[in-house]
């Protein structure tokens, strides 16, 4: 499945407007430009949330909508190059508040948990959350949850939110292995982002997996960049820059390439 994803998201990287590919694991200064007339912003992800991010081994690129959205915010705020630092989801604002990263974009979800931790711009998208079951399921409704197996990745909203519905919650690394514990049938149902679900079950699941609920319980769901507690004058840069890029008719045209097909 690993070699399908790595093809699927090839696929969706060439269709990505021209000259906003995803940034490399170690870029080099370029050639004959003093490394000291760069204004780099050091941005940490979870490169495992397709469509949102992901690294492509074959490239050697992060791609992914989080991925072109920063870039654009960047380049608008008067940054020459964005250096992403991949890590586990469960370490991100830590190393926003140890000052390794400047900024964390990863569908990160602006709860007021996290707010207690760190700022966030404006938000960038609002999304659903949504729950993820066998296609032939019988019933697909919130209710279908109560009592059952619920996979979900850990250190995201949606162990809390799926501890809402029953008493066993399976932590797992990411969506894609939650999603194959119900096609394994180790997990009735999984809780994830509504465009990421919808990523996976037309790219691999068609038939097998569905959307049997989206949850109306009271999770917050605007996704923002995160950024180090009182950095005003970072937000307000991010925050022009985010204004300035949704301005611009290559961001909607990116928003197409990555969501289009999947609503």
């Amino acid at each position: 499945m690993k070699k399908i994803m790595c093809f699927v998201l090839t696929m969706i990287c060439l269709l990505a407007v021209a000259g906003c590919g995803g940034g490399a694991k170690k870029a080099e200064s370029p050639a004959g430009q003093q490394a000291a007339a760069e204004k780099v912003l050091r941005v940490g992800t979870n490169a495992n949330y397709p469509p949102f991010e992901y690294y492509q081994e074959a490239s050697k690129t992060f791609i992914g909508f989080d991925i072109e959205l920063m870039q654009g915010v960047a380049r608008e705020a008067g940054y020459t190059r964005v250096e992403f630092v991949d890590m586990e989801f469960g370490k991100l604002l830590m190393s926003l508040k140890d000052g390794k990263v400047d900024a964390v974009i990863s569908c990160l979800t602006m709860t007021e948990e996290r707010k207690k931790e760190v700022d966030f711009t404006q938000p960038y998208l609002v999304s659903a959350n949504v729950a993820v079951g066998s296609s032939d399921a019988a019933i697909r409704s919130e209710g279908a949850l109560k009592g059952k197996r619920i996979a979900a990745e850990a250190g995201s909203i949606h162990v809390k939110q799926a501890g809402q519905y029953s008493g066993t919650v399976i932590e797992c690394g990411g969506a894609e292995e939650a999603l194959k514990m119900i096609a394994d049938k180790k997990a009735d149902f999984a809780i994830l982002d509504n465009y990421t679900a919808r990523f996976y079950i037309t790219n691999f699941y068609k038939g097998r997996l569905s959307i049997v609920a989206e949850l109306q319980d009271d999770t917050d769901t605007r996704t923002g960049i995160a950024i180090a507690k009182g950095n005003r004058e970072l937000a307000d840069r991010l925050n022009t820059g985010l204004q300035k890029y949704r301005e611009d008719a290559a961001y909607y045209q990116m928003k197409n390439n990555y969501f289009g097909k999947l609503l």
